[in-house]
């Protein structure tokens, strides 16, 4: 009969403290395997970060505590990995949104009839812009309601069964089911909401779910919130918040050193905001209450032209990290048109 040995160190059954029992080797002692991406292990011997736990895991390249401290957004020493440009099928890409484990994508785009559509693309490799489909796995064309011309700000939640936009023809905005989740063929018919509001008011730039979907914010002339009762579903809040105060592009203009804001995200506990607008511009902020962006404090800036590529305005339609924020992807709507930049962070 086989027979499983143990050290004798490594487990004492008598031991009448909190470490009874059986005992793993620390990454500190001998027979330590080699490290590989997604490994744990106990960092016995290694000082931990305050309110951090004695684990750490191995992202590829070095160790991580894994801790209770919130991720942020560090962009000050980003790099450029990728470029790639999108096969758009119907006119030029105008909005987008990221499934959050990088999976796939969606975006809308109007052809020269000013038709609107609405488009999914898919990552062989979650959250590496060079496996995109080299077209739109999946395309529908926005005809009921009826909103030709300017829809730009989409979203959908993570289960991919509720897919939100927001047009400009009318000032209601729209909710459309899944008939089978993922599968952007089977949309079913939209429920409308009413939302009164004027000009470049009347169309989100961009959408984003916050909070694990409990909160969904657009940005439009101004930012708007939404606290939603179920979870990634965009129908279960207010119809129309008001807009937040102070949070019109006149309000971020120094900030984006004269540009316009066009996408926005928030870090896993809602103290730190991004945008990012015009001419490859971006600023982060600290918050002092998680999502109220009211209490932002002095804007940190970023010009990425240069990283991106001189000569074209860029207006940045999306943000979105992957889960440990060690890589961003970006998206320019225009000049570079329907274009993603994938970078390390």
């Amino acid at each position: 009969m086989a027979t499983t040995k143990v050290r004798g160190e490594l487990v004492d059954l008598n031991e009448s403290t909190s470490e009874s029992g059986l005992k793993m080797p620390s990454g500190s002692q001998f027979n330590k395997p080699t490290p590989e991406a997604a490994m744990i292990r106990n960092n016995t011997g290694e000082t931990s970060e305050a309110s951090a736990s004695d684990m750490e895991y191995y992202n590829g390249s070095d160790w991580k505590v894994i801790n209770n401290v919130a991720l942020t957004l560090d962009l000050s020493n980003a790099s450029l990995i990728d470029t790639q440009v999108i096969t758009v099928t119907e006119g030029n890409m105008r909005g987008l949104s990221f499934v959050p484990d990088g999976s796939s994508m969606y975006i809308t785009s109007m052809n020269s009839s000013s038709q609107d559509f609405l488009h999914k693309y898919t990552f062989s490799t979650a959250f590496d812009i060079s496996t995109v489909s080299a077209g739109p796995v999946g395309s529908y064309q926005v005809t009921s309601p009826s909103i030709n011309n300017y829809l730009s700000g989409c979203l959908v939640n993570a289960a991919e069964d509720q897919m939100a936009y927001d047009p400009y023809t009318n000032t209601d905005w729209y909710v459309q089911a899944f008939g089978t989740p993922g599968d952007i063929t089977t949309l079913q018919s939209a429920g409308s909401y009413a939302c009164s509001r004027t000009g470049g008011d009347r169309t989100a730039r961009t959408m984003i779910y916050t909070d694990n979907e409990n909160k969904m914010f657009w940005m439009n002339n101004a930012m708007r919130q939404f606290d939603l009762t179920t979870a990634g579903n965009p129908n279960t809040g207010p119809s129309c918040p008001t807009a937040i105060a102070n949070t019109t592009d006149a309000d971020f203009s120094a900030d984006m050193d004269g540009g316009n804001t066009r996408s926005m995200f928030f870090n896993d506990n809602g103290t730190q905001f991004t945008i990012a607008g015009d001419a490859a511009r971006l600023a982060q902020y600290t918050l002092s209450t998680a999502y109220d962006i009211t209490t932002r404090g002095t804007a940190t800036k970023y010009n990425f032209d240069t990283l991106l590529g001189t000569g074209a305005s860029k207006e940045i339609y999306a943000i979105r990290p992957n889960a440990n924020y060690t890589k961003l992807i970006l998206a320019s709507t225009y000049q570079p048109e329907n274009t993603l930049y994938e970078l390390a962070l």
